[in-house]
């Protein structure tokens, strides 16, 4: 009777990972529909494009940040991928060795049939955990792990946290240094955020 108990119980258990695995991976398509497009706030527009790039995951974006003035400066480009890991959605971050190379990837994202491995340096430890919230999704990081290259040059800990829907996206980014004082970003917390202009 006990290995009979101890049988149904591990098949119960089973079936719960079973379907908190697929329901992850239905946000993780409900997600992927949401971002690719277009959002504008004052002077940036911040541009999600889907590419192709299986040797990173099914759904990979090429996110590109530009001034809205008449020259349309380049502010920040990377590429972002998202699976199901351990029954959570995570987002992984690359840089690109030549961002030049890419600059017209949102008008062009053919071009990157021809990613490969060595065009980029993944952000390690600024994995992104997703979680559906409602009506959005939230997105954060662990600061602790999260050491990149800041604005303006020098490396420090990134704290990191993102919302989406439908109609817009929103981010906030905060720097700190190792002895934990704040050194970039917003003293009060607020995301900013962007409205969706046009689909890609």
């Amino acid at each position: 009777m006990t290995e009979r108990c101890a049988a149904l119980l591990c098949a119960v258990l089973l079936a719960a990972c079973s379907n908190t695995e697929e329901l992850r991976k239905a946000e993780l398509g409900e997600l992927a529909t949401w971002l690719p497009g277009t959002y504008a706030r004052d002077a940036a527009d911040i541009a999600f494009v889907p590419v192709y790039a299986p040797f990173l995951s099914d759904h990979v974006f090429f996110a590109e940040e530009s001034a809205t003035d008449s020259h349309r400066q380049m502010l920040a480009q990377r590429i972002i991928a998202f699976d199901v890991i351990d029954r959570q959605i995570v987002q992984a971050s690359y840089q690109l060795a030549d961002p030049g190379r890419w600059r017209a990837g949102v008008q062009h994202p053919e071009l990157f049939k021809s990613l490969m491995e060595q065009d980029l340096k993944v952000m390690a430890g600024c994995e992104m955990l997703w979680v559906k919230d409602g009506e959005r999704f939230v997105g954060t990081n662990d600061r602790a792990h999260c050491r990149a290259t800041r604005p303006g040059g020098g490396l420090a800990f990134l704290e990191a946290r993102a919302e989406l829907t439908a109609d817009d996206y929103a981010r906030a980014e905060r720097w700190f240094d190792a002895a934990g004082r704040m050194i970039g970003g917003r003293e009060d917390e607020a995301l900013e955020r962007f409205v969706k202009s046009g689909s890609h």
